[in-house]
């Protein structure tokens, strides 16, 4: 599936939103971690590592949904995505921008302004342990190790025995590497990106 915004509608929408985002970092730098939303590039490749786009899907720091247009057009139904965003701003600013796309006509995403550490207690009753990707880009580099541990316990409460969690960073290096009960694999990279990207993917159980 494309894009469904025309390339006007488009480049008007990417500056209102690295503006938006530039903003909401002065506010509160650690909590955005970067100056602008991911990359359309490196968001389509993150998107395109979701192996079962007709499964439920829960999308973490959801920001002004650049990520979230690359789920759709990659096949994620609105009413399977559930997006949790912690700045109140940014959920009013994905409210009022998704309801123009033609994916969601007829249904919405469920936008959760919440906290992705209580994950598994804000979500819709009927996701929980159903849930086949929950995709990130939460800048775990910038939280406490603990919190990264919270967001990760609670991701696994609400995802399937076999689900995994796809990680968008701009480290190389795993910000879960101290988690040693996890499979570890980084299965996405983007170095002419600006700055490079990367996507981990993670998994219960012990590394091979």
């Amino acid at each position: 599936m494309q894009a469904a915004y025309s390339p006007d509608y488009e480049n008007a929408l990417r500056r209102r939103e690295n503006m938006l985002f530039f903003k909401r970092w002065l506010k509160h730098p650690s909590q955005m971690g970067t100056l602008a939303p991911v990359t359309p590039r490196l968001a389509k490749l993150a998107a395109d590592l979701v192996e079962n786009p007709s499964d439920l899907i829960v999308e973490l720091g959801a920001g002004t949904g650049r990520l979230t247009r690359a789920l759709l057009a990659h096949g994620v139904k609105p009413k399977n995505l559930v997006l949790v965003e912690l700045d109140p701003e940014l959920c009013v600013f994905l409210k009022e921008t998704l309801k123009d796309l033609p994916e969601c006509k007829n249904s919405m995403p469920h936008i959760i302004e919440g906290d992705a550490t209580k994950l598994a207690e804000i979500i819709p009753e009927s996701f929980k342990g159903k849930v086949s990707t929950v995709v990130s880009a939460i800048p775990f580099m910038y939280i406490p190790p603990i919190a990264r541990e919270q967001i990760v316990k609670s991701s696994f409460d609400v995802l399937k025995p076999e689900g995994s969690i796809l990680h968008v960073t701009y480290n190389p290096k795993s910000p879960l590497a101290f988690k040693k009960d996890l499979k570890q694999e980084r299965v996405g990279k983007l170095w002419l990106n600006f700055p490079p990207g990367f996507v981990w993917k993670y998994q219960q159980g012990w590394p091979s």
